[in-house]
């Protein structure tokens, strides 16, 4: 497996090189003279380990800053985004790693292997949904209908609007619906081992389509009046029912296949402390996750305010992603811990605020409840206790949805997402910052800027993407 594994990084890291990001995408393997060829496995792997590494890293990192799940400190390059300054030259890495690898991989799969290999490419659409969200959720306007086209001349790709992304978000969707529903004799082979998610379970991939289906649907609720309705409707439609249907990450302990919150806390260790708001909360609430997202520090918790970036007495995150350990072994010791990226509980979330704009008071507790307790069982191991959960959802109101979601989120982008667009949590922005205003977008890369001139060029971190209106 970790020999596999070492192929499909090479593999990915390949076409990241051959391809670029918005040059020659199309003709990496149409040389005569030098013939390149690929599969479907090796494409599905090499979006998927691309999707680990973007929903692990620099994207997240910064997104958990900006809403004080973490806090950067004064010795390394994360004091810039605790103080509100993101430049374009610190995100070229992830958008080159969703252009370079994962959109690129899902274009082949869908361009070369649709006919043959429908859940390939099925799975491929799924992933395709997960990274072009990433990517209109951090930068607003993003290519897409012209990128991955250099071989039809267009090396210049124009920018489609966020709302038109959106709306190919859920084409995108419903084609890996139809694919994934295909029967397997329609395929010349199907997804096993090399799906690391799932292991070619196309069932689970389902439920995660309509999941994402839900997610953004819910995104639009300033800018669609039916958005609750259809973010409901996609949930009911799922079908996921436990935490045994969720997506995760997968990673080992091989130095090459590590989570990347555990190998930047190896290499860069105070860079990064948990917030204040954060761990005060957990406290305060007396909440059983606690000890397993949070690193008790002498004795106890403790989070640095937006103001404070001193790395002396704060805590780390806790490592909460490996149950088998007892809490006193929790930590980074754990390099191949998995992270959530489309979840049961984030599901019970969606359905609980649709269900609470929509009037529906008593479906929208019912599945408050069901969202905490699936991630306080996932988190610890064992189901909340009675007292808890009666106190974490006795108010199943838009301001605590998104409250407990916050708290259950934690690592991924949906809170900040859950921010810009509700503006809950009511976070207290960093007030020895120049613009002491939480930024609510990523600016366009450097790298875009310079090489694509129909790219939409946005430098200033404080102005709304189309669906942040609130």
């Amino acid at each position: 497996m970790k020999k596999y594994i070492k192929s499909i990084i090479l593999s990915a890291v390949s076409i990241s090189l051959l391809t670029g990001c918005q040059t020659e995408l199309d003709t990496f393997n149409e040389n005569p003279n030098d013939p390149t060829t690929t599969t479907p496995s090796l494409l599905l792997a090499a979006m998927e380990l691309s999707t680990f590494s973007t929903h692990t890293s620099g994207l997240i990192r910064v997104s958990s800053i900006f809403d004080q799940h973490l806090a950067g400190t004064n010795i390394g390059q994360l004091e810039d985004p605790q103080r509100y300054v993101l430049s374009e030259q610190d995100v070229n890495n992830e958008w080159n790693t969703i252009y370079g690898t994962s959109l690129i991989s899902g274009h082949i799969l869908n361009r070369d292997f649709a006919v043959n290999y429908p859940y390939y490419n099925g799975i491929g659409q799924v992933l395709t949904a997960i990274n072009l969200g990433y990517a209109t959720d951090a930068w607003g306007d993003i290519p897409y209908d012209e990128a991955f086209r250099a071989a039809e001349g267009i090396r210049a790709p124009k920018y489609n609007t966020q709302q038109e992304i959106y709306q190919r978000l859920q084409t995108i969707l419903d084609e890996a619906i139809v694919n994934l529903k295909k029967p397997a004799s329609s395929n010349l082979s199907v997804p096993g081992s090399d799906d690391y998610i799932f292991n070619g379970n196309t069932a689970k991939w389902i439920k995660i389509a309509y999941v994402l289906k839900a997610r953004f649907a819910l995104r639009l609720t300033e800018v669609d009046s039916n958005a609750a309705q259809k973010a409901l409707d996609f949930i009911t439609a799922s079908g996921i029912s436990s935490n045994a249907d969720d997506a995760n990450t997968f990673f080992t302990t091989n130095s090459n296949e590590l989570n990347q919150w555990y190998a930047y806390n190896v290499e860069r260790r105070d860079y990064m402390k948990m917030g204040k708001y954060f761990v005060d909360y957990l406290v305060t609430n007396n909440d059983p996750r606690l000890p397993f997202m949070v690193q008790e520090k002498s004795g106890t918790y403790k989070g640095n305010a937006p103001e404070d970036y001193s790395t002396t007495s704060s805590s780390y995150i806790g490592g909460y992603f490996n149950p088998g350990l007892p809490i006193t072994q929790k930590g980074f010791a754990n390099p191949d811990w998995s992270v959530g990226i489309v979840t049961y509980a984030e599901a019970k979330f969606i359905e609980a605020e649709a269900k609470a704009r929509l009037g529906q008071t008593a479906g929208a507790q019912t599945a408050l409840q069901e969202a905490v307790t699936a991630s306080v069982t996932r988190i610890t191991g064992v189901a909340p206790s009675a007292t808890f959960l009666a106190n974490a959802t006795a108010t199943f109101d838009i301001a605590n949805i998104i409250q407990q979601k916050y708290i259950a989120l934690f690592l991924t982008m949906e809170p900040y997402n859950d921010y810009r667009r509700t503006g809950f949590p009511a976070l207290v922005p960093n007030q020895n910052s120049t613009t002491k205003t939480i930024p609510v977008r990523f600016p366009t890369p450097s790298d875009e800027r310079t090489s694509n001139p129909n790219a939409t060029v946005v430098s200033n971190i404080t102005s709304k993407i189309w669906w942040d209106a609130n």
